[in-house]
């Protein structure tokens, strides 16, 4: 009694199958997908690995693609340390001054020209022109003993990059621009 099910006499033993007949298992005879045998397609190691190196590569591209990604972050720094000095101006009730040190350093220092910090700040690969902007004990900016009204601007470069900082006479913000 082997072969095909439909073609039995329809006599099935207690307990189970007649003798040498398969059971229908249409789970296992069936593809994974459609059109597709179990021993095609990718598994999940693979699949993890090839999104892992595309990943490497969508980074490395994206960088060079960018250019330097720190510059924006460089001059945020600069920004930050104009409003240090102020920010020392109005705690120490005195003039405190910012000013660079070479085309792509800079130092804060106090009314008797000590420096707050004992090295310049650094910002590798970014170039400024001369300046030097003095806050007073109101936190306001001021050329010798006059405040400043009208507002002050400082181009920084980075390869073919620039940004622009300004200092707001009267109030003295520093923003980027």
């Amino acid at each position: 009694m082997s072969g095909n099910r439909s073609q039995t006499s329809g006599f099935t033993p207690v307990g189970g199958l007649p003798d040498g007949e398969i059971p229908a298992m249409p789970w296992r005879t069936k593809p994974v997908f459609h059109g597709m045998d179990r021993q095609s397609g990718v598994t999940l190691i693979e699949l993890i690995m090839v999104m892992v190196i595309m990943g490497i590569l969508a980074v490395y591209v994206g960088a060079r693609w960018q250019g330097d990604l720190s510059f924006p972050v460089k001059v945020d720094q600069l920004v930050n340390d104009i409003r240090r000095a102020q920010a020392l101006a109005m705690s120490k009730d005195g003039n405190y001054r910012i000013e660079n040190v070479g085309s792509d350093s800079y130092r804060i220092v106090d009314a008797s020209g000590v420096a707050v910090d004992p090295q310049p700040t650094q910002l590798e690969r970014v170039t400024f022109p001369t300046f030097a902007f003095t806050f007073n004990g109101r936190g306001a900016p001021v050329n010798g003993n006059a405040e400043m009204t009208t507002n002050q601007e400082l181009q920084l470069t980075s390869g073919t990059e620039a940004l622009t900082i300004r200092i707001i006479g009267y109030t003295g913000l520093a923003q980027r621009l």
